[in-house]
C-alpha cells in the first residue's frame, strides 16, 4: 500500500479536508469570475449608462476625470456580439477556464501552461468571443491533471489554507470596488426615481 493511499484510508481529516479545499476553490473561482465580469463587462456598461443619464448635466469637462473615464468605457457598453444565451455560455466556459488555468486557483496548472492559454482566455472573454473560449477550453483539458488537489495530507492542508487566503483577498477587492464608481451604482441605475432625484440634485 502506498503512503498516499494509506493517508486517504487512515487519516481521519483527509476526506473532510478535500471537501473543504474543493469548496474554497469553487468560492475562489466564483469570486474571480465576478471580478472579471465587473471589470470587463458590467463596469463599463454601468459607466456608460451613468453618463448616458447624467452626462448632459456636466459643468466642466476638464474638471471631471470620471467623465473622461466614462467616455473611454462607453464603446464597451454591452455584449453586442452575443445573444443572452451565448453570453451565459461564455461566462460558464470562462469559469471552467478559471478553474483550470488561473494562477491563483491552480498554480501548478498555470506553471505548466506553456501556450499562454490563460492570457488568451482573458482576451477572448474581454472581447465576448464565445467561440474562441470554447476552443481554448478544449485546448486546456490536458491542464486538468495539474489542477487537481494534492493527495499528501500536509500539502493538501497547505493548499487549503492558500485558497482561503486567495479568496479573502479577492473578496476584499470586490468590497473595495463596490464602493467606487461605477460599481457603487450597480443597483441604482434601474431605479427611475433615483435617477430623477439625482438629475434634479445635479441641476441645482
Amino acid at each position: 500500500m502506498s503512503e498516499i493511499t494509506a493517508q486517504r484510508l487512515i487519516h481521519p481529516a483527509h476526506a473532510q479536508l478535500v471537501q473543504a479545499a474543493r469548496a474554497e476553490r469553487r468560492a475562489l473561482v466564483r469570486a474571480l469570475a465576478i471580478e472579471a465580469d465587473w471589470r470587463f463587462h458590467d463596469g463599463p456598461e454601468w459607466a456608460a449608462r451613468y453618463w448616458a443619464a447624467f452626462g448632459d448635466l456636466r459643468r466642466d469637462v476638464d474638471s471631471a476625470p470620471e467623465l473622461r473615464l466614462g467616455a473611454a468605457l462607453a464603446p464597451r457598453s454591452g455584449w453586442s456580439p452575443l445573444a443572452p444565451v451565448e453570453s451565459d455560455q461564455a461566462r460558464a466556459i470562462f469559469r471552467a477556464l478559471l478553474a483550470a488555468l488561473h494562477p491563483q486557483v491552480a498554480p501548478r496548472a498555470a506553471a505548466a501552461d506553456t501556450e499562454g492559454l490563460w492570457s488568451l482566455a482573458v482576451r477572448a472573454y474581454r472581447g465576448g468571443d464565445a467561440a474562441r473560449l470554447r476552443e481554448l477550453l478544449a485546448r486546456a483539458q490536458p491542464n486538468a491533471a495539474a489542477a487537481r488537489l494534492p493527495d499528501n495530507i500536509v500539502a493538501l492542508r497547505s493548499e487549503h489554507d492558500r485558497l482561503v487566503g486567495a479568496r479573502a483577498a479577492v473578496d476584499r477587492r470586490l468590497a473595495e470596488l463596490s464602493q467606487s464608481f461605477p460599481f457603487n451604482l450597480r443597483d441604482r441605475l434601474d431605479d427611475a426615481d433615483w435617477v430623477r432625484r439625482q438629475r434634479l440634485g445635479l441641476r441645482q
